[in-house]
């Protein structure tokens, strides 16, 4: 199963990776494949040809279940990802 559909930035990507540990093993892959596909949606919005920062962290506030959001964006956050900007 192929979960991206186009190019991400590859620390974005690895980013998203660590982060989606903070959700449990039961919902993770459903709230993976709901933040792939959201920072993707971002991305084409703004007509980027490539998944970025702003689109991750947007889809995340949007995506990741709301009782695992905070942990996740800290993970985030621990990843260099400015989770605070967007």
């Amino acid at each position: 199963m192929k979960l991206r559909t186009m190019p991400w930035d590859e620390r974005v990507w690895l980013a998203l990776r660590r982060a989606i540990t903070a959700v449990p093993l039961r919902i993770r892959m459903e709230a993976l494949i709901s933040v792939v596909e959201g920072s993707e949606e971002e991305a084409r919005r703004r007509g980027s040809l490539q998944v970025e920062e702003a689109d991750l962290v947007k889809a995340a506030k949007k995506k990741v279940p709301r009782a695992f959001r905070s942990m996740a964006l800290q993970i985030l956050k621990e990843c260099g990802v400015n989770v605070n900007g967007y």
